[in-house]
């Protein structure tokens, strides 16, 4: 898969998501120009959307195996890719280590993975 394509997947489940987690079009622009959220109603758009795509567990924690199959799935033959795709993994787990108000709901947790996924791709390579 592509970054086009993980882009694609990940906008549709944030548009599944919607429904039960409206926020406004302003805030979706925000996100797609990968402004970190601030409003608790966006980090739980985003916590539901990682829930669905398995990148977070039913209890709202960072989940590293599906991360490394992300990356699996997202080297397209380049095994530096897969390399970094699981540096990447790596740094961002420590998010579950992170005290948190609202347990396994996850919005905070989520917020701060879409943090640390957007300071951290670039630097190895990705394009998000």
């Amino acid at each position: 898969m592509t970054e086009a394509e993980i882009k694609a997947d990940f906008i549709k489940l944030v548009m599944k998501c919607l429904k039960d987690h409206p926020v406004e079009m302003t805030e979706l622009i925000k996100l797609q120009s990968l402004e970190v959220p601030k409003k608790p109603e966006v980090k739980c758009l985003l916590a539901c959307a990682y829930k669905l795509d398995g990148l977070m567990t039913e209890k709202g924690l960072y989940n590293i195996e599906h991360a490394y199959k992300v990356a699996e799935v997202t080297k397209n033959g380049d095994e530096k890719r897969l390399e970094n795709g699981k540096k990447i993994a790596d740094i961002c787990v420590k998010v579950n280590e992170n005290e948190v108000s609202d347990g396994e709901k996850g919005c905070e947790r989520a917020g701060m993975v879409f943090k640390c996924v957007v300071e951290n791709a670039p630097k190895f390579g990705f394009k998000i």
